[in-house]
């Protein structure tokens, strides 16, 4: 669980940004994201993909993404899997979790998700 709390907040700081950019978005999580301890807390999702990303913050998010073991995502989307919040805004989309590649959480309990569009 410390490993998929280090991917989230890894993967928050770097699209923090972008996710800024498609709406008005969380500042910095504390080092355990609480939506994704505590799926109850999570009071809304949304679903950005990357390509919508300005160029310079997908090269963030690909760095990350790079730099996030397939056992570190595998766990995050398990966990995004207990979120019915989250499972609801992928499926409007038409995604599930395997199209997340990551996600960030606000102390309001607003979870972000940034997914790609083709797995």
């Amino acid at each position: 669980m410390r490993n998929l709390a280090r991917a989230a907040c890894l993967s928050f700081a770097l699209v923090a940004g972008a996710v800024a950019a498609q709406a008005q978005l969380p500042s910095l999580p504390t080092p355990d994201p609480p939506g994704l301890q505590e799926p109850s807390a999570i009071r809304t999702a949304t679903v950005i993909e990357r390509r919508s990303l300005p160029p310079q913050l997908r090269v963030q998010v690909d760095s990350a993404v790079a730099q996030t073991s397939p056992d570190d995502l595998r766990q995050l989307r398990q966990a995004i899997d207990t979120i019915p919040a989250a499972t609801k805004a992928l499926q409007a989309r038409g995604m599930n979790a395997a199209a997340v590649i990551a996600v960030a959480v606000d102390e309001d309990g607003d979870l972000t998700l940034i997914a790609e569009e083709s797995i």
